[in-house]
């Protein structure tokens, strides 16, 4: 096995961009068999959604943490949590996580290098399996947990969820969030087709949890929870057969969230109902309402209606604005975001803005009505939209065109007056350049978070109906 140095591991990686998207389980599950199948070896949770799995995930990694802890005390052997996400905001190896000396660590950069050598070297076998960004990372992220000897998963789905990479994990609970329209050229025109691509993470006899779907959406979901014989647990219930109510999240709960929004008020009920269903030793300590509360109390998931406080040596002299970032780039986050922002003390709105090509729809100009002052500008990606084609669509007339976002944040911050609020929304790329500028925050040098341009070779059609992989 030849082993490459962080650097170079990401070289490799961004070398990968040309494959795209390729949806599809038969690459993955060959190398996956070729390393051993580790990814059979972690018990998971399975976490699918278009908006607030992220946050669903860091919940429920962050109360599984406090139980393993107490666990390990208790038991006088470590226990340990894992948690796999996407995409990154600043470093690569935000997307695996695993305890370390009893805290939720990111996984250090040479060891998750040597985890991409030992897939590449599965890969290289013959005959050959070549992989993408996603999947290779993915592999890497189950050889891992189980080298760590990880009790407990938690999992996200990169794209949909029935052809996605992560659909092959252990799981003992599937939970979707909010499903809402967002990545169609590949997961279907409508709710309809997307919520189908969503439940095709749900499993034979293995309780599915979701939450917030519009009627279209639960009904399929309904379908396929009932064809699979997989137990679901629905919120709004509204009286469905054969679906027992979701548990929602005690009021007395709800000042004690980190993450802002009542949104997030059902992604940590969502969190603390599928933990009920882990099984193995972690499960009296998962089900312990102090353990609940500790968990939930310190969860963080950055550039998520997160209020930031510059103190980088450029912007420390803009500490006397509110800076808030989140990474809302569909018309459902907007509208949460939205929400939000009208929940809180009135202060002089300026807004910065940018966003990917492909992802600019109705309902995006949500905050807008609300603001003094408007920047677009193009987010540091390949993908981003010009200022000025953003500035020509429905809803920011009126916004100021600045496509370099370093320029166009320093006039945005020095537009908004002292005590004023500053709200950067859009694309994860522009969130993350904008966080890692105003606190210092160490980034990746390359941009790997960015697999290229999708493929147009399939492994099988996006938008045809669930079934199960196995």
């Amino acid at each position: 096995m030849s082993t490459l140095d962080y650097p170079q591991t990401l070289h490799y990686l961004a070398g990968l961009s040309p494959l795209g998207i390729q949806p599809g389980l038969t690459r993955i599950a060959e190398v996956l068999r070729r390393l051993g199948h580790p990814e059979q070896r972690t018990a998971a949770m399975h976490i699918a959604g278009t908006n607030g799995k992220g946050s669903t995930s860091a919940y429920a990694a962050s109360i599984a943490q406090v139980a393993a802890r107490r666990a390990s005390v208790e038991h006088a052997r470590p226990f340990r949590v894992g948690l796999y996400t996407s995409p990154h905001l600043h470093r690569l190896t935000e997307r695996v996580q695993y305890s370390q000396h009893d805290t939720l660590t990111e996984c250090p950069p040479q060891r998750l290098a040597d985890a991409v050598a030992t897939v590449r070297s599965a890969c290289a076998e013959s005959p050959s399996v070549d992989l993408t960004f996603f999947e290779v990372l993915t592999a890497a992220a189950f050889w891992l947990f189980a080298q760590e000897q990880v009790d407990l998963a938690i999992i996200e789905t990169g794209l949909g969820g029935r052809l996605d990479a992560t659909r092959l994990c252990a799981a003992q609970a599937s939970v979707v969030t909010s499903i809402a329209l967002d990545h169609m050229d590949w997961l279907g025109p409508t709710v309809t087709h997307i919520a189908a691509e969503k439940a095709g993470i749900f499993r034979a006899h293995v309780p599915a949890l979701c939450v917030c779907q519009n009627e279209e959406a639960r009904q399929v979901l309904v379908n396929v929870a009932k064809a699979q014989q997989a137990p679901l647990w629905l919120h709004p219930h509204q009286g469905q057969p054969d679906v027992q109510p979701l548990p929602l999240l005690p009021a007395s709960l709800w000042p004690i969230l980190p993450l802002p929004g009542e949104h997030q008020r059902h992604n940590a009920a969502l969190a603390v109902a599928a933990l009920t269903h882990v099984q193995g030793p972690l499960q009296p300590f998962l089900s312990d309402p102090d353990v609940v509360k500790e968990g939930l109390r310190n969860t963080r998931w950055p550039g998520r209606i997160e209020t930031i406080c510059p103190t980088s040596a450029l912007h420390r002299d803009f500490a006397d604005r509110q800076i808030v970032i989140d990474a809302a780039h569909n018309p459902e986050g907007v509208t949460s975001l939205t929400r939000w922002l009208l929940t809180q003390p009135e202060r002089p709105l300026s807004i910065l803005c940018g966003v990917v090509v492909g992802k600019l729809t109705d309902g995006m100009e949500g905050p807008i009505q609300h603001a003094a002052r408007v920047i677009a500008c193009r987010p540091p990606t390949p993908r981003g939209l010009p200022a000025t084609q953003l500035v020509s669509e429905r809803g920011f007339e009126r916004a100021v065109p600045i496509d370099d976002w370093q320029q166009a944040l320093q006039v945005a911050l020095q537009q908004t007056p002292t005590g004023g609020r500053l709200l950067v929304y859009g694309s994860i790329f522009l969130v993350a350049a904008v966080r890692a500028a105003l606190t210092g925050e160490p980034t990746d040098e390359l941009l790997v978070q960015d697999p290229g341009k999708v493929t147009t070779q399939q492994a099988a059609p996006p938008h045809q109906a669930p079934v199960a992989p196995r």
